[in-house]
């Protein structure tokens, strides 16, 4: 997916909600802004995704504010009301006709905690509103025929919080006898799930996770570790979670199923979605 115009006032946004959450003088705020402004002025065509764009722009608040990891705190508050959240949503599961369908809509809300772009929100009370929203996109008949002759399901995380949420589809796949394995981000970015993140919402205690060596936005496979790439390409079903990664792998050669949250009019369109509605998409290899 390659970045759309409006993409570029949201990346400059992305960096100063770092600034924000941090509460750094608003002299820093500007010299953020400013950079960056003069970061994305010199592309000629902007012919990449925006995770491409948003990486550099994170690069800029990251040497600006001396911080390896500013949305760290964020992070772990996210963690904390998401498993909190859990407790609610998780006896829910007994009273569905079709847990499996439940355990992707649990997933797809988890991918709504993105402190990145959104900024300050109401999490507890969007996240149990969305329990009661629908896909627009849901490709679930192609993933059940799918899912049935794989052994080996790889998921791709997004936000810390969402993982989480990730854990009901985790135990969902578990208990229908499939190989599970759960991608993180091998570096601080945004404020993107890493091991620490997977170990602190007892993810690596359900399923092996791997992570990915990098610290991109999004998923960029030529610099993630061999181990990740094998598993992507070897795994028999992959599930992406949120933007960032539908962003950088729309265009992998192999058969990826997105789940997401659209978040912006770009990724709906992309989707075929609409803007903060539900997303299941199958793309072919």
């Amino acid at each position: 997916m390659n970045a759309y115009p409006q993409c570029i006032p949201c990346l400059i946004n992305q960096g100063l909600n770092a600034v924000r959450k941090l509460n750094l003088d608003k002299k820093i705020e500007k010299e953020i802004a400013v950079r960056s402004l003069k970061l994305l002025s010199k592309f000629d065509s902007f012919d990449k995704s925006p995770a491409y764009y948003a990486y550099f722009i994170q690069q800029i608040v990251k040497d600006i504010t001396g911080k390896e990891d500013p949305f760290y705190a964020q992070k772990k508050l996210a963690n904390r009301i998401a498993l909190d959240l859990l407790k609610e949503i998780k006896p829910m599961r007994n009273s569905q006709e079709d847990s499996l369908a439940f355990s992707l809509k649990v997933s797809a809300v988890g991918n709504y905690i993105d402190f990145a772009i959104r900024g300050d929100f109401d999490l507890r009370r969007d996240i149990l509103n969305l329990m009661n929203s629908e896909f627009v996109v849901w490709d679930y008949e192609t993933f059940k025929k799918k899912l049935k002759d794989a052994e080996r399901v790889f998921i791709i995380g997004d936000n810390a919080g969402e993982i989480a949420f990730d854990k009901i589809l985790v135990e969902e796949l578990l208990s229908m006898g499939k190989e599970v394995l759960y991608g993180v981000k091998g570096k601080p970015i945004l404020n993107d799930a890493t091991y620490e993140d997977a170990e602190e919402v007892s993810m690596t205690k359900l399923c092996k996770v791997i992570d990915n060596g990098s610290g991109k936005v999004g998923t960029w496979l030529e610099d993630c570790s061999e181990e990740f790439r094998n598993t992507f390409y070897a795994s028999d079903l992959v599930i992406s979670k949120g933007q960032a990664n539908f962003e950088t792998l729309s265009d992998a050669n192999r058969e990826v199923f997105f789940l997401l949250v659209a978040k912006c009019e770009p990724i709906a369109s992309e989707t075929g979605g609409k803007v903060r509605r539900f997303v299941f998409k199958f793309k072919g290899g």
